[in-house]
């Protein structure tokens, strides 16, 4: 009889343990399909108003195999980065892409400085080292500062006092920032980790392409991201995200 009485108390333990068990994984499945049926829908409402930018994240030196390398630059795509070198003694050279009739265009990198004691974004360059805009960080002056170059002289056009370069929240390996520089009809703006740093007003070009660089400086690029008018975005495949999304969502649980 005790016998009995404990094979029938385990059977029932067993019975409860297994229904609890599917019950959880019944809960789980329905949380994670509400998780995913609310994803999807907000992303198929948002769809319309989102603006997709060319973005280029150096998964390969395919990637920058059309681009335009200025004098003694050098460039190598290795580990998600394109490290470009800006040799001693070259001038603000650099590396360039895009197209050649781009006029009005945000540019946002996160870059690294490995060496050297500045680093650069150009905008509307019609002649590498020639005939361009450019912001500088320059850790020298340890200011931020744009210029316009014509023919290969400058001319400063930061419009009142440099402001001061912003310490890096990011110093390991080099300062690292989130650079923003935008070109709008005749306003050219840059931003650093989200702050305006210089708004001014130049009519000398009113196109032309972007590009990195830098002067006796060594920099990292994580991404490269171009957005406005005439600028083809990043293809996106909607069906392949989605179906990203509920892969992570699955293997969380």
């Amino acid at each position: 009889y005790i016998v009995l009485k404990k094979c029938v108390n385990s059977s029932f333990h067993f019975r409860c343990f297994r229904f609890h068990k599917l019950a959880y994984k019944e809960n789980v499945v329905m949380q994670n399909k509400w998780k995913f049926f609310c994803l999807t829908l907000l992303f198929l409402l948002l769809s319309p108003c989102l603006t997709f930018a060319l973005r280029i994240e150096f998964d390969s030196q395919k990637d920058i195999a059309d681009w335009e390398l200025g004098p003694n630059a050098t460039a190598k795509v290795a580990n998600g980065k394109l490290e470009l070198r800006c040799a001693v003694g070259a001038g603000d050279t650099g590396i360039y892409f895009g197209d050649p009739k781009w006029t009005d265009y945000k540019m946002e990198v996160h870059a690294r400085k490995i060496a050297g004691k500045y680093f650069h974004l150009f905008t509307r360059v019609h002649k590498p080292t020639q005939d361009f805009y450019f912001m500088e960080i320059s850790y020298n002056s340890r200011t931020i500062s744009f210029f316009v170059f014509q023919g290969g002289a400058s001319t400063e056009i930061t419009g009142g006092d440099r402001p001061k370069r912003p310490e890096s929240k990011d110093n390991k390996g080099g300062d690292a920032y989130t650079i923003i520089f935008e070109v709008k009809g005749e306003t050219i703006k840059t931003y650093i980790d989200g702050k305006l740093m210089v708004e001014t007003k130049d009519k000398t070009y009113k196109d032309g392409r972007p590009g990195l660089g830098g002067r006796d400086s060594t920099v990292s690029y994580d991404y490269v991201e171009i957005n406005g008018p005439g600028i083809a975005p990043s293809p996106v495949d909607h069906h392949e995200k989605l179906a990203t999304i509920w892969g992570s969502i699955k293997r969380e649980n």
